[in-house]
């Protein structure tokens, strides 16, 4: 990029979540992902054949546990497989359910970074509890549970919903629009700082 595209705040009344957001498209939708490492690049589209049973044994390397509480529907018991497979280096993350978990796995290194442990109810299945960071050991646990809840949403779902961003990133708007494509890739259509109010979506889990 020559120049840095302008990143707008979006005011909370314009919003469907009642927050302000960031439109970070002038950055996730033009950028194009590259690695000087080809092994990155090859992980990043190996995820064709993938169910989740090559990761099912790994554990994040972090070790901490938090727990949770958020719920998405289902029309029924959702069986082992793939919820999010990558299709090209600008999808940042493959999603998989194995045995009540489900597993999310950073695409260019093939790394487990958290598991979200599910529970079972009628017509719909919760977080439980949440192991493993996205970022990094001091993460708010707030914080991971909404990357939880955003990732299920935009990449499971195809949900727009904004993706969380870490404390005062909100002050530098381009820095915040490139930490969402490096995190998500052009899945990330806005972001916001505020927390929004954990709702259970319409649109039901599915494996692929």
């Amino acid at each position: 990029m020559n120049q840095s595209p302008e990143i707008p705040w979006i005011e909370a009344a314009d919003t469907p979540w009642g927050v302000p957001v960031l439109d970070v498209r002038g950055v996730t939708q033009h950028m194009i992902s590259t690695s000087a490492d080809p092994q990155c690049a090859a992980n990043a589209i190996s995820f064709g054949g993938d169910d989740g049973s090559a990761f099912a044994a790994d554990k994040p390397a972090s070790p901490r546990v938090i727990g949770a509480l958020i719920r998405f529907r289902v029309n029924a018991p959702l069986p082992d497989g793939a919820l999010f497979r990558p299709r090209q280096m600008e999808h940042k993350w493959a999603i998989f359910h194995h045995q009540q978990r489900i597993l999310f796995v950073r695409s260019w290194t093939r790394k487990l970074y958290a598991l979200a442990e599910l529970s079972s109810g009628e017509g719909y299945v919760e977080v439980k509890k949440i192991s493993g960071v996205f970022v990094d050991e001091e993460e708010h646990p707030l914080f991971t549970t909404m990357m939880v809840d955003f990732l299920l949403r935009s990449h499971v779902l195809g949900m727009v919903y904004p993706a969380p961003l870490p404390e005062g990133l909100e002050k530098t708007p381009f820095e915040a629009a490139m930490w969402c494509f490096q995190m998500f890739g052009n899945p990330a259509l806005c972001a916001t700082h505020h927390i929004i109010p954990l709702t259970m979506p319409e649109p039901p889990l599915e494996v692929l």
